[in-house]
């Protein structure tokens, strides 16, 4: 766990800024801080978006920078041996919804909240991230502009996305790039010849069903189920797939609904009063329209698992290669997207 978080923002006019920082009451002094902040912005001439490590008065802080538009800083102080590639995902993910809000949070209660929320991101798995994500309308087009294009420089990603997106301000576009990076479906690299940063796609992301690994047992318990299976597969690739890429996202990135998923899947079949007391009527009635559970009596059971996986993205190689016989760019920059996609997949 790490000792705090911090928001911290750089004002042309009166300099560093401290917006705030949690647990409250911690030892480490405002000048702390803003040396922390001095040694992150000097790091670079041209300050750039994205992931600091700086060391000060013994302490390791882990920053994400969001450029020169906000100039803002969130980040970690971590406690004596702790890994910060854990808390990476966990610092861009909270930094995004910072960003995003336009202001800095006030309350108590809203810091609690992001701290709270920092230290349990690491215990999430990628189902559970990728939910989580998928949430987002700004994570979903900027994996579909990437798709359609698989390598664009960082301005032509700000500029697809403020298609969709008119008044979204480039730092929080170029922090869900970074984002998506964490969750390793793209990867950035800084051209050093060309003085550009590139964004390369490596993967797709899918939400679909797929059968309970308890199909057997429940089957044996559930006179109907076989049937109600094979209907729900027939239709599913029909009308219901699509639907799925909006209400999975919601399920899985929900902890409570995503805790109640969980135990259908590890039981097959639940009683009523086997359900968590936590879980709503609504949750459970929303299960039920989505053919997520069915129900027999008075017990339910899963009918398909709602899950998501990566794909690898065949159909947005072919827009690549197409984009070369069109001189839309070279072949050398198609082999060096090749290239980072293999080394992602084989490290």
């Amino acid at each position: 766990m790490p000792e705090m978080i911090f928001l911290m923002r750089w004002d042309p006019r009166v300099g560093p800024l401290v917006l705030g920082s949690y647990p409250v009451g911690e030892e480490m002094s405002k000048e702390f801080l803003l040396n922390v902040f001095g040694l992150i912005i000097q790091r670079e001439e041209e300050r750039l978006e994205g992931f600091y490590s700086v060391s000060y008065g013994g302490k390791n802080v882990v920053a994400y920078y969001s450029g020169q538009a906000l100039n803002q800083v969130f980040g970690i102080v971590l406690q004596s041996g702790e890994d910060e590639e854990g808390f990476r995902g966990a610092m861009v993910r909270t930094a995004v919804s910072v960003f995003k809000k336009g202001e800095p949070p006030t309350s108590t209660e809203e810091w609690e909240h992001l701290w709270r929320w920092m230290n349990s991101y690491p215990q999430m798995n990628i189902e559970q991230r990728l939910g989580d994500a998928f949430r987002e309308n700004e994570v979903k087009k900027l994996l579909s502009i990437m798709l359609e294009s698989g390598v664009l420089t960082i301005d032509e990603v700000v500029d697809n996305m403020r298609t969709y997106f008119p008044v979204l301000p480039r730092d929080i576009i170029t922090t869900y790039v970074h984002f998506l990076e964490a969750l390793g479906i793209v990867s950035t690299k800084w051209d050093e010849k060309a003085l550009i940063e590139r964004v390369y796609l490596l993967r797709d992301v899918l939400f679909y069903r797929k059968k309970p690994e308890k199909y057997e047992e429940i089957a044996k318990e559930v006179p109907e189920y076989e049937e109600k299976y094979k209907n729900f597969t027939s239709r599913y690739y029909e009308d219901l797939w699509e639907n799925d890429q909006e209400a999975l996202p919601e399920l899985l990135g929900d902890p409570m609904s995503y805790s109640v998923i969980k135990i259908f899947r590890e039981k097959g079949i639940l009683e009523e009063s086997d359900i968590p007391s936590e879980a709503s009527e609504d949750l459970i009635t929303r299960l039920l329209d989505l053919e997520i559970i069915g129900r027999e009596g008075e017990r339910y059971y899963l009918i398909a698992d709602p899950s998501v996986r990566f794909v690898f993205p065949k159909y947005t190689i072919s827009k690549v290669i197409s984009r070369v016989r069109n001189e839309e760019i070279n072949k050398d920059l198609a082999i060096e997207h090749l290239k980072i996609m293999r080394d992602s997949y084989l490290s």
